[in-house]
């Protein structure tokens, strides 16, 4: 079987289920060579680059710093007291450019 995409939320643990996933994988290859062919009828699961790109971003994502932590509890602040006032011409100047930057 072949997993070609893996979708799915931020899972605080799934750093840990995929380190334990990997240490699986590296003890069922250690046991494939280990053992007769014969005795190798187990199922057998492949991940493609992507699958495993997107294992590798998540667990970087999940061991970076979050820097922008005290921004956001300072704007969550602002938005419950009524004292947020965004700025309509900055936020406009970014979605347009975003959406040229999608163009490109």
């Amino acid at each position: 079987m072949d997993i070609k995409k893996v979708y799915g939320g931020l899972d605080p643990y799934a750093t840990n289920r995929l380190q334990e996933n990997q240490r699986a994988q590296q003890d069922q290859a250690v046991n494939r060579q280990n053992s007769p062919a014969e005795q190798n009828t187990g199922d057998k699961v492949a991940l493609s680059p992507e699958a495993r790109l997107l294992g590798a971003t998540m667990v970087a994502a999940n061991a970076a710093p979050d820097t922008r932590a005290e921004k956001v509890r300072t704007l969550k602040e602002q938005v419950q007291s009524g004292t947020y006032k965004p700025d309509i011409k900055k936020a406009a100047a970014n979605l347009i450019r975003d959406d040229v930057n999608l163009i490109r």
